[in-house]
């Protein structure tokens, strides 16, 4: 049942990411360059980046949910993201305040610890079966996998992932729904007029 469960949320995931991006490919970037310029009038807010290692053992500690990020040097889409994902003041503010943000290179033999053991970050990237990239996998704060979000996602529809997960929404209602239910708090007067 959980098996079918996590592969239902990665179906929907990319069906999701699928029809945003297609939706969204020509409206983002004039938004992108808007943004760009009125944020450099703004303070910045960072966010920090955990070794894989480090990362686990803090949000085991601090019990918050682990966002574990795959990325390559060569990919297009991985640098994208990195830009205008989580280059997005509200997705530092959400993975500031409710996640530890990890990042591993998944084509790098720079070692971590794992179990006591020292592995290759290609080898954690094996480990969670990532083949393309970029791929994001949200983790329970005690490790446990809850589900990937493959491929690139802009920071809207991140920001409805981040807020899904954080709160454990994915085990009482379908991403879908989380969605449909956001947008309708966001623009009550858009379901009146139709």
């Amino acid at each position: 049942m959980k098996r079918h469960l996590i592969l239902f949320l990665v179906f929907a995931f990319v069906i999701f990411a699928a029809s945003q991006n297609l939706l969204n490919s020509q409206a983002d970037a004039p938004k992108k360059t808007k943004d760009k310029s009125s944020s450099s009038e703004e303070k910045k807010t960072t966010f920090t980046w955990y070794k894989y290692d480090d990362g686990l053992a803090k949000a085991k500690k601090e019990k918050k949910h682990i966002m574990l990020h795959f990325y390559t040097n060569w990919c297009g889409w991985c640098k994208r993201m990195d830009r205008y994902t989580f280059g997005d003041e509200e997705v530092k503010k959400v993975l500031n305040e409710s996640y530890v943000a990890v990042r591993v290179n998944g084509q790098s033999g720079e070692k971590v610890k794992l179990d006591g053991k020292e592995i290759t970050k290609r080898q954690v990237a094996s480990m969670y079966r990532v083949r393309a990239y970029p791929i994001t996998w949200f983790l329970r704060p005690s490790g446990e996998r809850i589900a990937p979000r493959q491929g690139y996602a802009d920071a809207e529809e991140f920001l409805y992932i981040l807020n899904w997960v954080k709160d454990d929404l994915y085990e009482k209602t379908s991403f879908q729904e989380f969605v449909k239910q956001e947008q309708k708090k966001q623009n009550p007067k858009k379901k009146e007029n139709k």
